[in-house]
């Protein structure tokens, strides 16, 4: 059972609810990004989600005394009762097409992995110990994770309509972002509509599409208040995490790839790991002017085909020789997951090739990950990286499956488009 509850969420009053104060989450903010987003207002909510030096461990403090004096002087504000959340965004996808992917924001009740809500990937240790942190600092969720739940016959999906009146007292933000995403906020006060949604909720399952490692956070931070405060028998507001859910159906859902950049304590000898490589590939060189992705999806033809650039402007795309070869040295219970183009780069290239397996991705930076392959290829041209891998999108078929039977994908398999913004609503943990 998933446990859907309205509550007062603490948001920007209106005086300060425009697109400057919005942000991305932090785990896609660079040096860059964060420099501009500091610049665009002094209430930009960057500044309670990611610190300005890495090696800083006092920041977390900081964030929580620029919290308690934005609340103090009115730029944050509490709904006075209860309520759920909608949040639409429109945009264009990676093809230049309209999108519109709508959903509520509420608070879930936590509960471990397998029970009504699952994960589909595994998460780096480095992140959850910074938010765990940072929630302690700040005892609030400041960004939402991101659920799905199936919703075929649109009978919750339907219910969620933004204000058509700019001037309505409940729409909280119609702004568009720097990316040009539209973000729309509004209050979902009905009664009725609310219990339609949270009752209608409670017996689907839902898997985190994004923000596993908030997730996570949010159960560590449970069990140590609950220990401290003795476990307390009835639901305290630290029982539930931020969550925006959205249907599965949602002809909004866009899935992009996330490719992987290498970096080795070791430089990688090119022509051995190409000879490696054609034991479970075939290999065939790309041109300078055909994009690596363009080239792995053509090769693809119902095996994995994957794309590699690597120092002196070598280009390739690598096609799994038989789907067989997937399963080599494998347990998984499920064919499907075995043959994801994230699994066979992680087992047969990363691990198998570079010595590189699912410990090292937990616990260092080997790898780094972006959604823009010239980003990742220019990398590697420059030096910085030894390799990039680009990769063909995850299908969201496939996450779910996975998801739903307890199996979970490499870290970073799936890019949702857009990402929530921060700093729409935050859920304090302190009351109800």
């Amino acid at each position: 059972m998933v446990d859907v509850a309205p509550m007062r969420g603490l948001r920007y009053s209106r005086e300060f609810a425009d697109e400057r104060v919005l942000a991305p989450p932090y785990d896609v903010i660079g040096p860059e990004l964060q420099r501009r987003l500091l610049d665009q207002s002094p209430f930009n909510v960057v500044r309670l989600i990611l610190g300005a030096d890495p090696t800083d461990t006092e920041w977390h403090a900081r964030a929580a005394e620029t919290l308690a004096r934005w609340i103090a002087d009115g730029v944050l504000v509490r709904d006075i009762r209860p309520v759920l959340y909608g949040y639409q965004q429109r945009y264009l996808d990676p093809e230049g097409c309209t999108r519109t992917r709508t959903g509520l924001i509420g608070r879930v009740r936590l509960s471990p992995y397998g029970g009504a809500i699952h994960r589909h990937e595994h998460t780096r240790i480095g992140p959850r110990v910074d938010r765990l942190r940072l929630t302690r600092a700040v005892r609030a969720n400041l960004s939402p994770v991101f659920g799905l739940y199936r919703d075929p016959r649109a009978e919750l999906s339907g219910l969620l309509v933004p204000p058509h009146d700019p001037l309505d007292p409940n729409l909280l933000f119609d702004v568009v972002d720097d990316e040009g995403v539209r973000q729309i906020l509004w209050r979902i006060c009905d009664l009725d509509t609310m219990t339609a949604l949270t009752a209608g909720l409670a017996d689907r399952d839902v898997i985190i599409a994004d923000g596993h490692h908030r997730y996570e956070t949010a159960l560590a931070y449970q069990a140590e208040r609950r220990e401290a405060e003795g476990d307390p028998p009835e639901a305290q507001a630290y029982d539930y995490v931020l969550m925006y859910l959205a249907a599965a159906e949602d002809p909004g859902l866009c899935v992009l790839p996330t490719h992987r950049i290498v970096t080795t304590p070791q430089s990688i000898d090119v022509p051995r790991l190409l000879a490696a490589l054609e034991e479970d590939f075939e290999l065939t060189r790309v041109s300078d002017g055909t994009p690596l992705s363009m080239a792995a999806e053509a090769a693809q033809d119902h095996t994995v085909a994957i794309g590699a650039c690597f120092g002196g402007a070598e280009r390739w795309v690598l096609r799994l020789r038989d789907l067989a070869r997937a399963h080599q040295g494998r347990r998984d219970p499920d064919v499907e997951l075995a043959e994801l183009d994230v699994t066979v780069l992680q087992s047969l290239i990363l691990d198998r090739r570079l010595g590189i397996d699912a410990e090292a991705l937990a616990r260092t930076d080997q790898v780094a990950y972006t959604i823009d392959e010239h980003e990742a290829c220019a990398r590697v041209a420059t030096g910085e990286a030894q390799a990039a891998f680009i990769l063909n999108p995850t299908r969201l078929e496939q996450v779910w499956r996975a998801a739903t039977r307890g199996l979970t994908m490499p870290q970073k398999s799936t890019y949702f488009y857009p990402k929530l913004a921060t700093g729409l609503v935050i859920n304090p943990l302190d009351e109800h």
